[in-house]
């Protein structure tokens, strides 16, 4: 869930005012994310993911048995910042969670939805997510909440990203967090470290698929 990628109008689902800098962050991150290809995979509107397809550097064996080999293609998700709901002056809050929650099943089953409809991307066995942390304890926080959408933390993968890659890059979702989320920006720190998250396609369709078919039935 790569924070970097977040695209797109500012504002989609926030109240906040943007103003010019704002608006300047945004425009360098839409011409980042024309880049590297980064795209829309749903119009649901609540949802928090867009897609860009990378190709593996190194092997993933997931604990379902699942292997990937070097070379491979897969998918990554890329966090859309501006889609994500804004968090007030007391912080996350169990109401904010849970809109947050909703949102994350939304997007994956958006996504399960997306791949059983795309002939071209049968090949794609895994689903990954890098997400930016400050600490260890903060990455075994994330995996631990992550895990509870079927996400494990890639065991044995390496950030081959240069510093000046990494410090550039925690710098820019730093800008985000300030242009999506005024209030948070406070409080974070730049964030130079990395975290690996990935799925399955089987273990995502497995939680997902079934309750298309219900919201669907024949």
């Amino acid at each position: 869930m790569n924070s970097r990628s977040a695209v797109g109008g500012p504002g989609a689902t926030s109240n906040v005012p943007v103003g010019w800098l704002q608006s300047a962050v945004f425009a360098l991150d839409r011409r980042i994310r024309h880049h590297l290809g980064v795209y829309e995979y749903t119009f649901h509107p609540q949802c928090l993911f867009r897609l860009h397809l990378v190709h593996l550097n190194d092997p993933l064996l997931l604990t379902d048995g699942t292997t990937v080999a070097p070379g491979s293609r897969v998918l990554a998700l890329h966090l859309w910042n501006e889609r994500m709901p804004v968090m007030g002056p007391l912080g996350p809050t169990l109401a904010w969670a849970r809109k947050v929650d909703r949102a994350i099943h939304a997007s994956l089953r958006e996504l399960a939805r997306y791949l059983a409809a795309q002939p071209s991307l049968r090949d794609i066995a895994a689903i990954r997510g890098d997400m930016p942390v400050r600490s260890v304890v903060q990455a075994n926080q994330l995996a631990r909440i992550m895990a509870r959408y079927g996400f494990e933390a890639a065991v044995g993968t390496a950030d081959r990203r240069s510093l000046i890659h990494r410090f550039g890059d925690a710098v820019l979702v730093l800008m985000l967090v300030w242009a999506t989320n005024p209030c948070v920006v406070r409080s974070a720190l730049l964030r130079c470290g990395n975290i690996r998250l990935c799925v399955s396609r089987a273990a995502l369709e497995r939680r997902y698929t079934a309750s298309i078919r219900a919201a669907n039935p024949v």
